[in-house]
């Protein structure tokens, strides 16, 4: 996550949001929905941590966490590509893939929590 001070000496920070469908396995998916967590910056470019917990379907849901791709363009809008599996839950596991958001800006501390308690009590079946 990337971070700057503002005039007022308060913290803001800069993230990607993620958030889609999983893949269908054994007839249902999931929703997930995350921000981006540390900066990694790699040869001129970048890339971010993330990890999250996807909705419940199906009795169930999973956790999830891994890496960005590198940066798509510069500047504010630019964007990650993301592709990775979710932990095992109920015998079997999903993949997450996608685009992140371009740039958000947030103020003071924001943690996971608040993303994961607003998506865990939605139930996803298509």
């Amino acid at each position: 996550m990337a971070r700057a001070r503002q005039g007022n000496g308060r913290s803001v920070q800069f993230r990607h949001r993620m958030e889609g469908l999983t893949s269908r396995v054994e007839g249902h998916r999931h929703a997930f929905g995350n921000l981006t967590d540390l900066f990694i910056p790699e040869d001129g470019r970048h890339r971010h941590t993330f990890q999250g917990i996807t909705t419940t379907a199906d009795g169930h849901r999973h956790s999830y966490s891994g890496q960005t791709g590198l940066n798509i363009g510069f500047g504010p809008n630019h964007f990650h590509r993301f592709r990775i599996q979710t932990n095992i839950a109920d015998g079997h596991r999903h993949i997450i893939c996608g685009r992140t958001t371009g740039l958000i800006r947030l103020r003071g501390q924001v943690g996971h929590r608040l993303i994961i308690e607003s998506i865990v009590r939605e139930s996803v079946k298509k």
